[in-house]
This record gives structure tokens, C-alpha cells and sequence, in this order.
């Protein structure tokens, strides 16, 4: 496989991966929000109005979220046909799992959800609505512990080239239960921000009613709570897997020389040609046993220290440096910006009554541009994951190169072209139909004997 091949191949999957990524996210943080809001239908009318109005903006991230994941399915074929020849005995169980709990569990329950609110007592309706939650959360937990275990391969053994089970407790937990944490944060975060930018787009053109301030209210302060626990499952995820990626951890501070831990810098040009910094802000000294376990403990013992592999020692299986070192930075900066721009928010809110019709064009833009910062953050956050274990397919022992298929670059190309076409039409179609029912409403839901 060439090298232009090789990139081509590679954005094609990363494209599939971070589509599905997202409206997966998206999909999970409103399915939750929804079981809340059907929760609080019998104490007040204004939930049963933000759940009919946010019921439908679900239903359109689950269908392209389920449409995103069939390109991902193929692509798993086509374009890297020996990882399941090398790793299928861990990875062909977790994506039947994650189809099996897309298309049976979860569906079960999805037309009952959607279509049998006249026909439901509030309590079995609202059970629906759980179900339909969990059925997501399964999903999603299958598909994030499918990548957890890719970054970090615990569980299993490679024999003969092959990986074999070993325990699959071990599998199901590494750095599954932090990511698929990070997930549902994040996409609680996609949701709360959407719901603030639609509600101050709303109440710009006609006055608020009793579902528009509860979903004002809720949303800042759900913002502000996955805002503050991503931040520490962040954290955490780091905590474990730095250790066990040295050319990741490298990447990061940047090392570019074997020995004790570089001071980590705030920002730097890491230039890869010359193996140095071009220019760096130094940040704090790393705290004295931040790197649990060592990366190499018999030379951190012989060096009576932690030591960690430098980026000059790893060239030819290292991830690019510079995408690997901004992204980190840009995913922590975005999430904090985001997160003070939350405490205003909701500083100007509580100042305003939580009324939105009092915003003015400064705050509703302010409201709007949290969205964006959501989307960007998230999307910086998993672009840093998975383009700082490259080469590696299975961290530190399967290369994306030893699995990749042979293609034409033409087809490759044609491939990439129809995706961003494909995926440019779906983002416009989710827009316009969000906006459509921005403008119109939803239709009221006539009660049937007494029932909602």
C-alpha cells in the first residue's frame, strides 16, 4: 500500500467513524434527556411540551446515526481486510453485540416511543422512553469498548499472530467505562448546547412558552454538570493510557529525547524534520509520579526514576506529531472555554429570571456559538484518540499498514469525494429539518381517555 493510499484509506474511515461518532453522541445525550423530561411530565405541563417539541430533533439524529453506521460496517471489510483475520475473535463478538442491541433491544421499543403516546398511560409510555435510553446506551457501550480495546488491548493475548480471549471482563473494562463516560458526556453536552441555540432561536421570533424556559434552565445546568465530569473522565483516561502509549505520551508533552519527564509546555511548534520544537511556552513541571505504572520500569529503576520514551526513538511508529500535540490542547482548551461560557450563561440567566425572551442579540449569539464550541471540542477530543495511536490499528501490536487492502488511488479518491458529498447532503437535510420544525412547531397530540 502506498503511502497516498494509506492517508486516503485512512480519511475515508476517520470521516465514517467520526459521522457515526457523532450523531451516536448526539442520539445517546437527547435519548437521556428525553427520559428526564417524561419523567417530570406529571408535575408540570412545560416537560410534555420540550419532550414533544425535542422527540422529533431525536428521531432525526437516529436515523442518520443509523445510516452513518453502515459505511463504518464496509469499510471494516474493504479497507482493512486482515484486522478480522488478526483481532476478529475480540472484535467479531462486540460489533455483533452493538448490531444485535441497534436492531432488536432498542427497536422494540422505538415505535412505541414515537407513535404510541396516545395510545400509552403516561407510566408505560415513559418506560418506553427508558428503554429506548438504555437500548442506546448498549449500543454505544459496544462500539466505545470496540475502540477502548484498540487503544488499549487488555484481555486478550496475540498467539501466532492471532488474538485470543483471555478474559472477557478484562476486555470489557481497561479504558472502556472512562471513553463510553466520555461519550455520554459529550454528547449530553451536544444536546444541551442544541437545545440553548434552538431555544434562543425560537423565542427570537415568538414569546416563550413554559417548555422554552424549562428547557432554558435544565439545559444550563445540565451543560455545566457534563462539563465538569468529562473533565475528569478525561483525566482519567489519560491516566491510563499514557503509560501504555509511550509515542502518545511523547507527543504530548513533547519528549523529544529519552530521559526523565520534559516540563509540559502550554504551546509549541513541534517540528518533526528537525526532532525539536520550533518555539515552546513552557507550562508546569509534571507532578512526581503522574505516570503510573512507568513506561519502561527496569530503565526508570536503573535511572532511579520514571523515564519515557522520547519521539527521536520512535521514528517510523509514531503518530504525526503536530495534529497529535494540537489536538489535546485544542479539546482541553475548547471544553474549558466552553465551560466558562456555560457559568455565564447561566450567571446572565439566573440575572434574567431564566426568561428567554429577555436575551439580547449578544446572548442568543453567545447561546449559538456554545453549540459550535460543543461540536468543535468533541470532535478534537476523538480526532486526538485515534490519530495518536497511529500506525497502530491494536496499539502496539497491529499496524494499519499490515492490514490495509490494496486499492486504486483513483477509487480512493472517488471514495472520499462521494463521502463528503454523501455526508454534506445529510448534515444539510438534518439542518433543514430542524429548521422546519423550528419554524412550524410540532402538531398537539390529541388525548384519548384521559391519557397523554
Amino acid at each position: 500500500m502506498t503511502q497516498t493510499a494509506w492517508v486516503l484509506s485512512l480519511t475515508q474511515f476517520y470521516l465514517s467513524l467520526g459521522f457515526l461518532l457523532f450523531f451516536l453522541a448526539l442520539e445517546l445525550g437527547l435519548a437521556w434527556v428525553l427520559f428526564f423530561l417524561r419523567l417530570r411530565v406529571h408535575r408540570a405541563d412545560a416537560a410534555l411540551l420540550a419532550y414533544r417539541f425535542w422527540v422529533r430533533v431525536y428521531a432525526l439524529a437516529l436515523i442518520i446515526g443509523f445510516a452513518a453506521s453502515l459505511p463504518l460496517l464496509l469499510q471494516l471489510g474493504t479497507l482493512w481486510q486482515g484486522l478480522m483475520d488478526r483481532a476478529g475473535e475480540v472484535i467479531g463478538p462486540l460489533v455483533a453485540m452493538a448490531v444485535l442491541t441497534a436492531f432488536i433491544f432498542k427497536s422494540c421499543f422505538l415505535g412505541a416511543m414515537l407513535y404510541g403516546q396516545r395510545s400509552l398511560s403516561n407510566g408505560v409510555h415513559t418506560l418506553m422512553v427508558g428503554m429506548v435510553a438504555l437500548g442506546t446506551s448498549l449500543t454505544a457501550w459496544w462500539v466505545v469498548a470496540l475502540l477502548a480495546w484498540m487503544q488499549w488491548p487488555v484481555g486478550a493475548a496475540m498467539a501466532e499472530q492471532y488474538y485470543r480471549i483471555r478474559s472477557w471482563l478484562a476486555v470489557l473494562d481497561g479504558a472502556a467505562p472512562a471513553l463510553f463516560g466520555i461519550l455520554l458526556t459529550g454528547g449530553l453536552m451536544l444536546a444541551a448546547t442544541l437545545m440553548l441555540s434552538i431555544t434562543a432561536q425560537r423565542t427570537r421570533t415568538r414569546p416563550s412558552d413554559a417548555g422554552d424556559r424549562a428547557v432554558y434552565r435544565g439545559a444550563l445546568v445540565l451543560l455545566l454538570l457534563a462539563v465538569v465530569v468529562q473533565a475528569g473522565l478525561a483525566a482519567r483516561l489519560g491516566y491510563q493510557l499514557l503509560p501504555v502509549q509511550p509515542a502518545r505520551l511523547a507527543a504530548v508533552v513533547p519528549q523529544w529525547h529519552s530521559g526523565v519527564p520534559d516540563p509540559l509546555t502550554m504551546l509549541a511548534w513541534p517540528d518533526g524534520a528537525a526532532g525539536r520544537n520550533a518555539w515552546a511556552w513552557l507550562g508546569i513541571a509534571p507532578p512526581a509520579g503522574w505516570l503510573a505504572p512507568p513506561v519502561a520500569p527496569d530503565a526508570a529503576e536503573a535511572a532511579g526514576g520514571v523515564i519515557i520514551q522520547g519521539l527521536n526513538d520512535l521514528v517510523g511508529m509514531r503518530p504525526p506529531v503536530l495534529p497529535t500535540y494540537a489536538s489535546a490542547r485544542l479539546a482541553a482548551g475548547l471544553l474549558a472555554l466552553l465551560g466558562l461560557m456555560g457559568l455565564w450563561g447561566f450567571w446572565r440567566a439566573w440575572r434574567l429570571g431564566f426568561e428567554p425572551d429577555k436575551l439580547g442579540s449578544g446572548g442568543r449569539a453567545g447561546l449559538r456559538a456554545m453549540a459550535w464550541l460543543a461540536l468543535f471540542g468533541q470532535l478534537a477530543g476523538w480526532g486526538h484518540l485515534m490519530m495518536g495511536s497511529l500506525p497502530y490499528a491494536v496499539y502496539g501490536t497491529i499496524t494499519l499498514r499490515e492490514i490495509g487492502a490494496v486499492q486504486g488511488e483513483a477509487g480512493l479518491w472517488g471514495g472520499v469525494a462521494l463521502q463528503l458529498l454523501v455526508y454534506g447532503a445529510l448534515v444539510l437535510g438534518f439542518r433543514q429539518l430542524l429548521g422546519h420544525t423550528l419554524r412550524y412547531g410540532v402538531v398537539p397530540v390529541a388525548r384519548h381517555r384521559g391519557r397523554a
